[in-house]
């Protein structure tokens, strides 16, 4: 299971078993924990108006949840056939995207909760992180088959060849502000910086054992949290 935490508009969430939202200035729980899973909790992120919730699961769903009550919006979200490892929102909130151990994302109508299209297939390992570009027309995902690939939004149609040069599984990877670079990192210890154009890798670092990574906002610096302090 993957334990992460994400923050937005002064507010903290918590996963574990369940999801809790804190207040990040009092660390005040806001409300009580959003229950509903029945299995454990893999992803979570805020849209970017921040008003709305997606939680991936180990029960194969993904649901959405309003951030200010706690009360989810809609159904589960069903269409995978494993457990949903990773979910990101799109830039413009419309759209939101899983990645699963069914080795497939998919991509769903984040206003309805309904599918759409097919699902995106290609990797051979399952799908342990996603992410849209700032534009929202592309879709970055890191797979345990040790490559990452680029997906057109609209269409689900994988773009160019898979970026290959982990040496084991991806399970971390982010667009920089611009759209142009591509950062991954891995359970082989290292992190990787990519073309998101040619999808040629740039750069590597090794030995680093990279929880997820952001970029900061104006994309001058990546920022991996390393098990090792680094």
């Amino acid at each position: 299971m993957h334990h992460s935490t994400g923050q937005a508009g002064g507010l903290r969430i918590k996963l574990g078993n369940q999801v809790r939202l804190w207040d990040a200035a009092t660390s005040k729980p806001i409300y009580s924990a959003l229950a509903g899973h029945t299995g454990s909790i893999n992803s979570v992120a805020y849209s970017p108006d921040g008003r709305r919730i997606v939680i991936g699961s180990a029960d194969k769903t993904l649901r959405l949840w309003e951030a200010a009550t706690g009360k989810p919006i809609g159904s589960p979200l069903k269409g995978h056939a494993k457990a949903v490892h990773s979910v990101a929102f799109s830039p413009d909130g419309r759209l939101t995207v899983s990645g699963s151990t069914d080795k497939t994302l998919r991509l769903w109508n984040a206003a309805t909760g309904k599918l759409i299209g097919s699902p995106l297939a290609g990797h051979t390992g399952s799908v342990n992180s996603v992410a849209f570009s700032p534009d929202g027309l592309r879709i970055v995902s890191g797979s345990a088959d040790k490559t990452l690939r680029l997906w057109d939004a609209a269409t689900g149609k994988p773009i160019g060849s898979p970026l290959k040069g982990h040496k084991d599984l991806v399970y971390s990877v982010a667009f920089s502000p611009d759209g142009r670079r591509i950062v991954s990192g891995s359970l082989d210890t290292t992190l990787w910086r990519w073309d998101a154009t040619s999808g040629k890798p740039i750069w590597g670092v090794e030995h680093l054992k990279v929880n997820p990574i952001p970029f900061p906002p104006r994309g001058r610096r990546i920022l991996p949290g390393s098990e090792d302090n680094i």
